[in-house]
């Protein structure tokens, strides 16, 4: 098991409530509560990263290089789609 450390955090009293909430409903402890957050901010903030990362590649891809570039891109597409439709 991984070496634990103590911390000292100060929260708002809203956020104190609603961890005591949550672990009296959880029947866990206010530290297994803050854990099991702390790990889910961990792993989404590394899918987010991800997101982020396979955006910024096809947006280099795409040559995208802007706010207007994606307007256009919608567009297109859009007009596309309409087109496509209307050929049925």
């Amino acid at each position: 098991m991984e070496e634990e450390q103590t911390i000292t955090l100060s929260l708002p009293s809203r956020m104190i409530r609603e961890i005591d909430r949550l672990a009296k409903e959880e029947r866990a402890t206010r530290d297994e509560i803050l854990k099991s957050a702390l790990s889910q901010y961990f792993r989404s903030h590394e899918v987010w990263k991800q997101i982020f990362g396979r955006g910024e590649k096809w947006a280099k891809e795409l040559g995208i290089k802007n706010e207007e570039d994606v307007d256009k891109l919608i567009h297109e597409f859009r007009k596309e789609q309409a087109t496509a439709k209307s050929g049925l």
